[in-house]
């Protein structure tokens, strides 16, 4: 049963420029709307205020497909304003209202007075399942989103939108329609570079599945500076599992600028992304690369204070003296003095003469190198960068006389590898003293086959464990 106007007109403020029809479809009241049209009312009078709204428009964009069915009935135009009710639809997810206003006959691949489709606007807002309406009823997978005001933007598709957004469930949709992996134009970003930039993992291991390149470089057509590979930029903005993602699928580690030749390496260590320094460092990068002005990732580390970083880079055989021009060389000591940063001034100093990665033993262990890999391939417990110097033995002992060699921790497994070899530091010695050793307990395990020694129960194997291969195997 329909309302009167005047209980209507009592539920709500009207929005400025709303006629009574747009009210009450904007508020879904199907009664109130029914009521009107058939007491004479405008089903495509826009908005009083200027704006080209109608009724269809605002019942399509709140998803009221009851009222929308109605003012299609009462003949409301498909495209009565520079912004197309699908569009609205679309862009709120209202699948229904959708589905309805294609059956009307709306043109799926129309364009709003930006220049975007209602795919376009979906994919935008992640809205999957009007992605898949959109597309089952023929939407242009790959087109273009150009304003038409300025046709100079670049163009985006919805997989680009949907990638930039980290829409994983429209990502696959797309893809799986067949929409292409790659950008519209050679220097234009890609789907898997918005995609890491933003660091939406799950959507560039998608992208990749689906066979985009792994090493696009998009920039500014005009600004050699501005150009970047996916890689470059997930560690511009610090995001390390998408860095991981793309150095497993082959992206170009070493890769740099054209004008600057910064690296991904350098970039990580300028923000003080640790954790992306951690992952590329793993992986290879070349710490010492140096840029068109002799700087290297520690250099900036150290301009800028960075102290963890200084020390992973450290850990990871970071030269600490740079080309300086036009003052000859610099060392990181006098980088970090001279911009003030004393607590990593005087780390530089205490770890001056570290020449291994071992004599790291403070600086936390990461997931592929560590004092017990190093142990067993072999580091050696003595090295000095000089007669005298710090050994990673004297600074174990350093730690363990000051308390701070708990188990576990690498002073402790130095400390442990320093000792004679026994079944317990077994596993920290190198590979052919381990070997060695598996060969004699063997040996060992033969001679207690023997008769026992004049009777007694003497255990052969203990003894040769405990007396004999101590001696025998050696770090």
């Amino acid at each position: 049963m329909a309302t009167s106007t005047g209980a209507w007109r009592e539920r709500a403020p009207m929005r400025e420029g709303d006629t009574p029809l747009i009210d009450a479809a904007r508020h879904g009241r199907l009664a109130d709307v029914e009521a009107l049209l058939s007491g004479g009312a405008d089903v495509n009078e826009p908005k009083t205020n200027g704006s080209s709204a109608t009724a269809l428009l605002v019942a399509a964009s709140e998803g009221h497909t009851e009222v929308v069915a109605a003012l299609l009935a009462a003949g409301a135009l498909l495209a009565a304003a520079d912004n197309p009710p699908l569009q609205y639809a679309a862009h709120h997810g209202h699948v229904e209202v959708v589905a309805a206003l294609l059956a009307a006959g709306a043109r799926v691949d129309d364009k709003d007075e930006e220049g975007a489709t209602a795919l376009h606007l979906a994919a935008n807002q992640g809205h999957a399942v009007v992605v898949s309406a959109l597309l089952a009823s023929g939407a242009t997978v790959d087109s273009h989103w150009i304003h038409p005001q300025d046709p100079s933007q670049s163009t985006w598709t919805p997989l680009l939108s949907a990638s930039l957004e980290g829409h994983l469930e429209v990502v696959a949709t797309l893809l799986e329609a067949g929409a292409h992996v790659e950008g519209a134009e050679p220097c234009e970003a890609t789907p898997l570079f918005v995609a890491s930039q933003m660091g939406h993992t799950e959507a560039v291991s998608a992208l990749l599945a689906a066979g985009a390149e792994v090493d696009p470089i998009s920039q500014d057509p005009e600004d050699d500076d501005t150009a970047s590979t996916p890689l470059f930029i997930a560690s511009v903005e610090g995001h390390a599992d998408v860095v991981s993602v793309l150095l497993n699928a082959g992206a170009s580690i070493d890769w740099s600028t054209r004008n600057e030749r910064w690296t991904s390496l350098m970039v990580a260590s300028q923000h003080a992304h640790v954790e992306v320094l951690t992952v590329l460092l793993e992986a290879g990068a070349a710490v010492n690369h140096t840029d068109v002005d002799g700087q290297t990732a520690m250099t900036l580390a150290c301009a800028v204070g960075h102290l963890n970083c200084a020390k992973l880079l450290s850990l990871y055989g970071a030269t600490r003296t740079f080309h300086g021009a036009p003052d000859g060389f610099l060392t990181a000591e006098q980088v970090a003095a001279g911009q003030g940063h004393r607590a990593l001034a005087t780390w530089l100093v205490e770890s001056r003469h570290w020449s291994t990665p071992l004599h790291h033993l403070r600086i936390d262990a990461t997931r592929t190198l560590c004092a017990r890999e190093l142990l067993r391939g072999g580091a050696d417990l003595h090295a000095a960068a000089a007669a005298g110097g710090p050994t990673p033995l004297l600074l174990a002992q350093a730690l363990h006389a000051a308390g701070d060699a708990a188990e576990g921790s690498a002073a402790s497994l130095v400390l442990a590898a320093a000792e004679p070899w026994s079944p317990r530091t077994h596993s920290l010695f190198p590979a052919a003293a381990r070997t060695l050793a598996a060969e004699l307990l063997l040996i060992g395990h033969q001679l207690s086959r023997q008769p026992r020694f004049a009777g007694k129960e003497i255990s052969l194997v203990d003894v040769w464990t405990v007396l004999v291969m101590p001696s025998a195997v050696v770090r």
